[in-house]
């Protein structure tokens, strides 16, 4: 080999090995982030704005770990990650709550209530069943051999509830009626443009949807279900029990901890509450009268 390019040569494994020596030690690693999962209760990038306050300040007490919100496609996927380990803690809605705490009680992931939260004033919220104004129909009974459009089967005030005033009127919801279930502000829509002869939604979906004075005249509510809880805060049972204690710290101040008082402001609750699971005793009762099991939570949305 030439001289010049040995000592080119040479140059080269010197440079590579004070690279090599330059380098740091390698730190311990990252800690693993603290996965939240909430319901698709709608679109998944406004959940996730509204809520990684919430999972950056669970992570923060958990042990100094970055949050990560999760949302899933549909209520189910967020139950099956809780039961797989993906995710570490859940907001879910009460018929979610009821329905994956008695089928994971015999898990290891069984689910352990943290706190529930307040929403306008309230730990509870209702359901309404409306018609338009014109239709003639008085009372649940009416609605037989109609056409009714139920909220997603995943929603208490959209179907669980309804379905249930319904049976108590002696109303079949899936033999007496035409039912269908849409998301958001379409059932509103199709009693109002006459493709529905009722629907259910919740208090306030009808001026959510309808923002004309005018259209929302054309529409009556002819029945208001039974106050629904509004959802429960939820950790995964085979967590670590230091990690569990962190985290039930965390829920326990969070009303007056800044950190904590500036997520509930994003996620738009008043504060939470410790969790109570008899308060959810009612929801139980109307989704055993309709067997409603994980599966059935993973409906096709139409």
């Amino acid at each position: 080999m030439h001289l010049n390019h040995r000592i080119a040569a040479l140059l080269l494994i010197v440079l590579a090995f004070m690279a090599g020596c330059s380098q740091k030690p390698a730190g311990p690693p990252a800690p693993a982030p603290l996965l939240v999962g909430v319901i698709p209760f709608e679109q998944p990038d406004k959940i996730k704005a509204a809520y990684q306050p919430f999972a950056d300040y669970l992570g923060k007490k958990a042990g100094g770990r970055p949050g990560q919100v999760f949302v899933t496609p549909d209520y189910a996927g967020v139950l099956q990650a809780l039961q797989s380990g993906q995710i570490d803690v859940a907001y879910l809605n009460p018929l979610s709550y009821v329905v994956a705490s008695k089928q994971f009680a015999s898990s290891p992931e069984h689910l352990i209530p943290m706190a529930m939260p307040w929403f306008h004033g309230s730990p509870t919220y209702k359901g309404i069943i409306f018609v338009r104004a014109d239709s003639g129909i008085n009372s649940m009974k009416d609605f037989k051999g109609k056409r009714f459009v139920f909220g997603d089967r995943t929603s208490t005030s959209g179907y669980l509830y309804p379905a249930g005033l319904m049976i108590e009127s002696g109303v079949n919801p899936n033999t007496d009626v035409t039912p269908e279930n849409v998301t958001g502000p379409a059932g509103v829509l199709a009693v109002l443009n006459h493709q529905a002869d009722g629907g259910a939604t919740f208090e306030g979906g009808i001026e959510l949807a309808l923002k004309s004075v005018a259209d929302r005249q054309q529409i009556k509510v002819i029945a208001t279900t039974d106050p629904i809880p509004n959802g429960m805060f939820v950790a995964r049972g085979n967590l670590d029990p230091a990690t569990l204690t962190q985290l039930q710290k965390a829920f326990d101040n969070m009303n007056t901890d800044p950190d904590g008082k500036a997520a509930l402001k994003s996620m738009e609750y008043d504060k939470v509450v410790p969790a109570n699971d008899a308060f959810f005793d009612s929801v139980r009762k109307k989704a055993a009268a309709l067997d409603i099991q994980i599966g059935s939570l993973d409906s096709p949305k139409k």
